[in-house]
C-alpha cells in the first residue's frame, strides 16, 4: 500500500513541479526576453529530474522485495 501512494504522489509532483516551471520561466523569460526558452529548459530539466527519481525509487523497492522475499534455490529462473 505504500508504494501504492509514493507512486501516485507522483503525478502530483510532476504536476507541481511543471507549474513551478511555468512561473518561474515566465518571470525569467520576460527578464532577458527568451521567447519561452528558459521555461522550455527548467521543464525539461524537471522532467529528467522527476524520472531519475523514479528510476532511483523502482530500484530501492526492488532491494527491499529481494532481501523481503529472498529467491529460493529451487527456483528455475536462477
Amino acid at each position: 500500500m505504500q508504494r501504492f501512494l509514493v507512486f501516485a504522489g507522483m503525478g502530483v509532483e510532476i504536476g507541481v513541479m511543471v507549474y513551478g516551471a511555468f512561473l518561474i520561466g515566465r518571470e525569467l523569460d520576460k527578464t532577458y526576453q527568451t521567447k519561452g526558452l528558459i521555461f522550455a529548459a527548467l521543464a525539461l530539466i524537471f522532467l529528467a529530474a522527476w524520472l531519475i527519481q523514479i528510476i532511483w525509487l523502482v530500484r530501492l523497492f526492488q532491494k527491499q522485495e529481494e532481501k523481503e522475499n529472498p529467491p529460493s534455490p529451487s527456483d528455475p529462473s536462477l
